[in-house]
């Protein structure tokens, strides 16, 4: 890339950078608010072959598509959708609920499980409501508009309660759990096609390749679905006619963050012309950083920056990287940072694990010294360069091959761990059998939470209390914090 004429690529106020800085991992920048291609939830996974009939010859998958059924919705599964029996077989079944009497057509899904399609609804469950969204029936994202709300939060807290239960996990108390209101989402990630004059951009339906364009999403910060127009015409001058290309946005204050994934430019990567379009939309809108890379996992380069994009945790104000998680919600995040704080000592020396760019690090620096440790260096750099005199250490250090030993954690007064949704597991065995008296937990995934709280509790830790942040509406996503003590 380097070789390029500045003068032609400098817009006013604008720097344009050809560096390269590593791609955030997609196993922490999850939900956003819907995933596009890479999210298990909206696609079949490749790599599993369907099978013609089911076990036990219950059901005939068929030739066709699979045969009607009619069956009754006895229960909804931990990702929402609705699960009925037919003899020893579960058939799972999208926008299903509990007492509906449905007639389905069944059939072997590529991820190898038993899924029905509604033909037709024969009796309404008494939980059902009428979706508010106009999209619901076509867009991938949303699970659970069709449910009532007095359904839909006991669900959430039920689904988090049943996970503690089958590992066997005791808690001591149950705060009450605190639901974010819609219209919130501070990122989403659209994926948009080129055909003709026109730019479509929208979510993927669910378990499916097929793009639904979307003009409203209820869950969405307004700003950024304003912002998708806006972005439009000059994505028309970029994009590659007729394949899928990612855009994910990401609210930080009052200005976006832009990271396209995908051929943009004439040959499949940003050229000349490319780069003055992209800069040229920083210029005229509130768009106040653009970075590209070609495929999920390669290298993210930013394109041009107007001005650094600062998000503030505590007393710790961060220039974030492209495309750094963040909380999906600032409400959810001020309500996971309160539940922390209250349980952490007024004063002591503390651990952060997977500390990311500092949303618990900042505040956490309120009370004590802090040793932050993250996988991801350009987070830690972030932190380097923001932490000033403040007494921050930070450690860049993969914590799912190298867990903090238990003599390392018996410095501490207490440890916070925010891991991604596949869990600590191996990093709380190795913490289960140290000294620290404190242990808080911080989880987007209640299986994952469970299984490791059956760990800690195991290694001697009692799970004193336990909090649901619903910032994820409509979704089987959940948030959960547990306080450990021992």
């Amino acid at each position: 890339m380097v070789g390029w004429p500045q003068t032609a690529l400098n817009a006013a106020g604008i720097s344009i950078s050809l560096q390269f800085t590593r791609a955030w991992p997609t196993n922490k920048a999850v939900m956003s608010p819907f995933k596009s291609r890479s999210d298990k939830d909206r696609k079949p996974r490749p790599g599993k072959p369907a099978r013609g009939g089911f076990s036990h010859g219950r059901v005939d998958g068929g030739q066709g598509g699979g045969r009607l059924q009619q069956v009754e919705i006895i229960e909804l599964g931990p990702k929402g959708d609705g699960i009925a029996r037919a003899g020893r077989d579960r058939i799972y079944i999208d926008r299903g609920l509990p007492g509906d009497v449905l007639k389905v057509r069944a059939r072997r899904g590529e991820d190898g499980h038993i899924r029905g399609d509604i033909v037709d609804m024969l009796t309404p469950s008494q939980h059902r409501a009428q979706a508010p969204c106009p999209h619901y029936d076509q867009c991938g994202g949303c699970t659970l508009q069709h449910a009532s709300d007095d359904f839909y939060r006991h669900w959430i807290d039920r689904t988090v309660r049943i996970a503690l239960d089958k590992q066997g996990v005791r808690v001591r108390e149950f705060l009450p759990t605190v639901f974010i209101a819609a219209g919130t989402r501070r990122r989403a990630t659209f994926a948009a096609v080129k055909g003709g004059n026109n730019v479509m951009m929208g979510y993927y339906r669910r378990r499916s390749h097929d793009i639904h364009e979307v003009d409203t999403c209820l869950v969405s910060d307004p700003g950024i679905m304003g912002l998708r127009e806006i972005m439009k015409p000059y994505l028309l001058k970029v994009l590659k006619g007729g394949k899928a290309t990612d855009i994910f946005v990401q609210k930080i204050g009052a200005q976006f963050d832009v990271l396209i994934t995908g051929n943009i430019g004439s040959d499949a990567e940003p050229d000349l012309a490319c780069r003055q379009v992209l800069a040229q939309m920083v210029n005229e809108t509130s768009v106040a950083r653009i970075s590209w890379r070609g495929r999920e996992r390669d290298r993210i380069e930013t394109i041009v920056a107007r001005a650094p994009l600062i998000s503030s945790f505590g007393n710790l104000n961060v220039a974030m990287p492209p495309a750094a998680f963040m909380q999906p919600t600032p409400e959810g995040q001020a309500a996971l940072v309160s539940a922390v704080m209250a349980a952490l000592p007024a004063k002591g020396k503390f651990a952060d694990l997977f500390c990311g760019c500092g949303t618990f690090t900042g505040p956490m620096l309120e009370r004590g010294p802090v040793d932050a440790y993250e996988s991801v260096d350009t987070a830690i750099g972030a932190l380097n360069k923001a932490k000033g005199s403040l007494p921050l250490k930070t450690f860049i250090r993969d914590l799912f091959r190298n867990p903090l030993k238990r003599d390392e954690a018996n410095r501490y007064d207490a440890i916070v761990f925010d891991p991604p949704r596949a869990g600590a597991e191996d990093q709380c065995r190795a913490i289960a059998a140290s000294r620290c008296r404190l242990l808080i937990g911080v989880s987007c995934n209640p299986a994952t939470f469970a299984r490791d709280a059956r760990i800690l509790t195991e290694g001697g830790y009692r799970l004193q209390s336990v909090q649901i942040v619903d910032q994820f509406t409509w979704s089987h996503h959940v948030e959960v914090i547990g306080v450990f003590h021992k």
